[in-house]
């Protein structure tokens, strides 16, 4: 059994991967979207850009797939992607019902200005963690995905 002390909150959390994952996941969030802030990013964006960036052009259903990610919550960051102008649509030469997404020269002068504070948060928080523990946590998530994910 696990207690769990929080605010005075006594919580047997019976090793509840959930509640773990997740409240991980929004400091990590919080400590990227921090600094990327200064670029005027959320961190969900950043990981389209980036995904797009090296994909050169893709799909939403791709994009769900590499990011793991529902056709909602996708739209959501995609929107001001497209509203800024740094996403850009276009028909597939072999369908013309499919769009491709690509960046525009915009985007890519985006993700090329965020991606040095994207490589110093890295930095930061393989720092705090130490090399070992970091690429344990990669590795961890890695495997959650595999036997998780379809």
């Amino acid at each position: 059994m696990v207690c769990e002390y929080y605010l005075g909150v006594s919580m047997n959390t019976d090793h509840c991967f959930n509640l773990a994952m997740r409240k991980s996941s929004r400091l990590i969030t919080q400590f990227y979207e921090e600094r990327l802030k200064h670029v005027g990013l959320k961190v969900g964006q950043f990981s389209i850009l980036r995904a797009v960036y090296f994909k050169k052009e893709t799909t939403n259903k791709d994009l769900q797939q590499i990011l793991v990610l529902d056709q909602t919550t996708l739209s959501r960051n995609l929107k001001p992607l497209f509203r800024d102008l740094y996403l850009q649509t276009s028909s597939d030469p072999n369908d013309a019902r499919l769009k491709n997404i690509s960046l525009t020269t915009k985007g890519k002068d985006l993700y090329e200005e965020a991606l040095p504070i994207w490589q110093q948060a890295q930095q930061d928080i393989v720092s705090k963690l130490g090399n070992k523990q970091a690429g344990q946590i990669q590795d961890l998530a890695e495997k959650f995905v595999k036997v998780l994910g379809n």
